[in-house]
């Protein structure tokens, strides 16, 4: 399998790429206002940096104005990280996490296109315990917890319904691919997952504390039939038909 020369691959790839373009998209709306809004900074830098050298000196005047300059520059080329940055940096943390499992026999595959669908899937893990996809989720705010209120997944007060719902819809186009149950598992970087294992289930989806998912798919009880020649054979299939997603 070969893919486009230049693009990036392995998990968080595809959300890498997006974030990337985002942001040229962004550089180039802030050249377009910095045109008009630092000449006008440099006149009030300059204008203030006058009244104060005539008060106190040259020295605070050159000071005050140059700090002027540097406040308008960094409000014009300010910017926070997108959700795709953020996305990204929870598939890249999982796909560490994973990454001992290959040594144990496991394949752990990451960022696959599903086909027919501009869906991507995070992570496909084949072991022991048959296949399971795990969907990275970056929920960092510091304000906003994870419950499970009367079959109600919740992160902070927004309703995490579709997500599961997502989630569920990902993993069955994984299993109609590869020909074998596909267990969807959410691993979770940041929020505390409410359970005494840090874990929980909900509507058929593992909603497991990132920290715990090793150990998680590591304790699955094995499966019949899932020796390592089956493993490695679900492996190639979906090196066949779930090609890295291409953005």
């Amino acid at each position: 399998m070969t893919t486009a020369p230049g693009r990036r691959t392995g998990a968080g790839a595809s959300a890498r790429e997006i974030d990337e373009a985002v942001r040229v998209a962004e550089r180039i709306a802030q050249h377009r206002r910095a045109k008009a809004a630092l000449p006008v900074t440099a006149v009030v830098a300059a204008v203030a940096g006058l009244i104060a050298a005539t008060a106190t000196g040259w020295p605070l005047g050159l000071l005050l104005a140059l700090g002027i300059v540097a406040v308008g520059i960094r409000r014009t080329y300010h910017s926070t990280p997108t959700s795709w940055a953020k996305g990204a940096a929870g598939e890249e943390a999982t796909a560490r996490l994973l990454k001992p499992l290959v040594r144990r026999g496991y394949a752990v595959l990451h960022d696959r296109a599903i086909p027919g669908s501009r869906a991507n899937l995070d992570h496909l893990v084949a072991g022991p315990a048959g296949v399971a996809y795990v969907d990275s989720k970056a929920w960092r705010s510091k304000k906003s917890k994870l419950t499970l209120t009367g079959g109600t997944l919740r992160y902070g007060r927004y309703d995490q319904t579709k997500a599961l719902d997502t989630v569920i819809w990902e993993a069955e186009q994984a299993a109609r691919v590869l020909g074998c149950a596909v267990r969807p598992i959410i691993a979770v970087h940041g929020a505390t997952v409410p359970g005494p294992r840090g874990r929980i289930e909900v509507r058929g989806v593992t909603v497991v504390s990132a920290k715990k998912l090793s150990g998680l798919l590591q304790n699955l009880p094995p499966q019949p039939g899932w020796t390592a020649d089956r493993i490695t054979a679900v492996e190639q299939l979906a090196e066949q038909r779930l090609p890295p997603y291409a953005t």
